[in-house]
């Protein structure tokens, strides 16, 4: 059984992750943008742990910060997915053994 501490920490983690798709999705020239999901959650993590929503200083530290062990489950990706689906109408796709988010920078796509 999980502590509300791990239950309320990965709430604020998944905050964290909206935070940082609405900066990739600001910041991006393209219409859609492709990343793996292990990837988000890594930015996420980075983005929470550092107290930064910057993007390139994200990019920068995640390969320093490693997400804990009881964060990067198939539980916990999957609550990911459904985030990012109802919140961002983002398209989950498998390619070459990895799960890919497919975000769309269409304004109307937003939920709040």
């Amino acid at each position: 059984m999980q502590s509300s501490r791990t239950i309320e920490e990965k709430q604020k983690l998944l905050e964290h992750l909206a935070s940082v798709v609405e900066e990739l999705l600001r910041n991006t020239k393209s219409s859609q943008i492709s990343i793996k999901l292990r990837t988000l959650l890594r930015y996420a993590y980075v983005s929470y742990v550092k107290k930064t929503s910057d993007i390139n200083v994200i990019r920068g530290l995640v390969p320093r910060v490693r997400p804990p062990a009881w964060l990067t489950n198939q539980y916990y990706y999957r609550e990911i997915e459904l985030m990012l689906k109802t919140r961002f109408n983002a398209r989950i796709e498998n390619r070459r053994q990895f799960r890919y988010v497919v975000l769309y920078k269409n304004p109307s796509n937003f939920r709040r």
